[in-house]
């Protein structure tokens, strides 16, 4: 009998390429994200596979993760996923907000897939129900030993009947489809026609989202708030927000990183301290390609604000990738 934590196989090998890392897919932009989201990370797997830079830096990566989700599902996504968006948020539930997440699977899935999807999970062991939503089709995944699917084995039930917080659902839409633990946010994706619609975009000064044209990889987090993490550093307490962005730039790469502090003095506090270890590493001759990196990276400070800015030219980026 598969367990719980099995039948989230799939969500667990996607985060976990993801942050091995850390149409054409577009860039991610703040309307993506839904207002109370603490944290983001958003991977362009086309232009990953499909730009010198990108394969250079995380081809490798990308493909082994993926290579765990065909292993454990017998399913190749390579084809049908341009993008993931990876995001944790804050639901009210009775008066008490309620920690929440969600993957966003960017591209049309076809039909053959996600029967095919659904089957594999069932052959595991899960029980999978068909609910339905604002006329479109959803599904709830558990373990059989929790399923309260009802007796008459009709798994086409009531979306009320289940339990906000029980099993996973998937849904699966035209151009996103979304894998979560939380019912609401799955009827607000279905609300909003196959989009996160139902949920108003968060505010991209409540949340540091750092866009380019050709970004690879982005991601950020409020650190301030309580499912930020705890941090030992008196300096770092007094950081609200971080944001991240490496992109593709003319064969080459440009990491951009931004800081957010809760005063001008942290801000600088900070930088001085960055700065002075990116230049203590950069006069080490043995860090060879990497000292010539770390030489050319700039800082900038605006009040409260930070901003870290790294060229790094195509010839660099596999001692980029041997380094992380």
């Amino acid at each position: 009998m598969m367990k719980w934590n099995r039948i989230q196989t799939f969500s667990v090998l996607l985060i976990t390429g993801l942050f091995c890392l850390i149409a054409q897919a577009a860039s991610l932009n703040s309307t993506d994200i839904p207002a109370g989201s603490n944290w983001y990370v958003h991977v362009n797997l086309d232009l990953i596979q499909n730009s010198e830079a990108g394969r250079k830096l995380m081809l490798e990566t990308v493909d082994e993760a993926l290579g765990d989700i065909e292993q454990e599902l017998g399913l190749d996504i390579r084809e049908e996923v341009q993008g993931i968006t990876v995001f944790g948020v804050k639901l009210p539930t009775d008066g008490n907000p309620a920690k929440e997440g969600a993957v966003i699977l960017h591209g049309g899935i076809s039909t053959q897939t996600q029967a095919a999807l659904l089957a594999k999970l069932e052959s595991k062991g899960a029980e999978v129900s068909t609910l339905t939503s604002a006329g479109m089709d959803y599904y709830r995944v558990q373990d059989r030993d929790e399923s309260t699917t009802p007796s008459d084995g009709d798994s086409q039930v009531d979306s009320g009947s289940w339990d906000h917080h029980e099993g996973l659902y998937f849904a699966f839409g035209s151009t996103q489809s979304m894998i979560t633990k939380s019912q609401e946010m799955m009827l607000s994706f279905l609300e909003g026609g196959g989009y996160l619609g139902g949920f108003e975009a968060v505010d991209s000064e409540a949340l540091l989202i750092l866009e380019a044209d050709r970004a690879l990889i982005q991601g950020g987090a409020n650190t301030s708030d309580e499912t930020g993490g705890h941090w030992d550093s008196s300096v770092l307490k007094n950081v609200d927000a971080v944001a991240l962005v490496i992109a593709e730039d003319f064969g080459g790469l440009q990491i951009k990183a931004q800081l957010m502090a809760n005063s001008a003095d942290v801000a600088m506090s900070v930088r001085n301290i960055v700065e002075g270890m990116v230049a203590l590493k950069a006069l080490d001759e043995s860090e060879g390609v990497m000292g010539e990196i770390l030489r050319q990276v700039r800082f900038e400070s605006d009040g409260s604000v930070l901003r870290m800015n790294v060229p790094i030219a195509a010839e660099q980026i596999e001692a980029v990738r041997e380094h992380l």
